[in-house]
């Protein structure tokens, strides 16, 4: 029952982020929010639009007594190689969620995947 209560509880949420207009798109479909059993990714082009992202859930989850876990939470950013000098990880753009801040990382697993920057 419980990823279909997932399902249910966070449908208005993935609705609200792409009425939004902020996040990443593929051509005009928004992908900016990803949600499988109990995940959710998301995905914006630049720090202010991920922060606007964030805030959209976080009013969600005050509204719906949901809590989003910062500890399980966490920051990659994509940069190309030659930039990245120019990226000091969480020094320039912390990200929080319900208040308290992520962890940037270079790698992650998400669903059995490998995710890398």
């Amino acid at each position: 029952m419980s990823p279909i209560i997932f399902s249910i509880y966070v449908d208005g949420l993935l609705v609200r982020l792409s009425n939004s207009n902020v996040g990443c798109y593929i051509g005009s479909f928004f992908v900016g929010a990803l949600a499988y059993a109990d995940d959710i990714v998301l995905l914006a082009p630049t720090p202010s639009a991920m922060r606007r992202m964030l805030k959209i859930c976080d009013d969600y989850a005050n509204e719906h007594s949901i809590i989003f876990n910062a500890k399980k939470s966490k920051c990659l950013s994509a940069v190309p190689r030659k930039r990245r000098s120019l990226l000091s990880r969480g020094k320039i753009c912390p990200f929080t969620v319900g208040g308290n801040s992520t962890d940037f990382v270079e790698s992650f697993v998400h669903l059995g995947h490998v995710i890398s920057d």
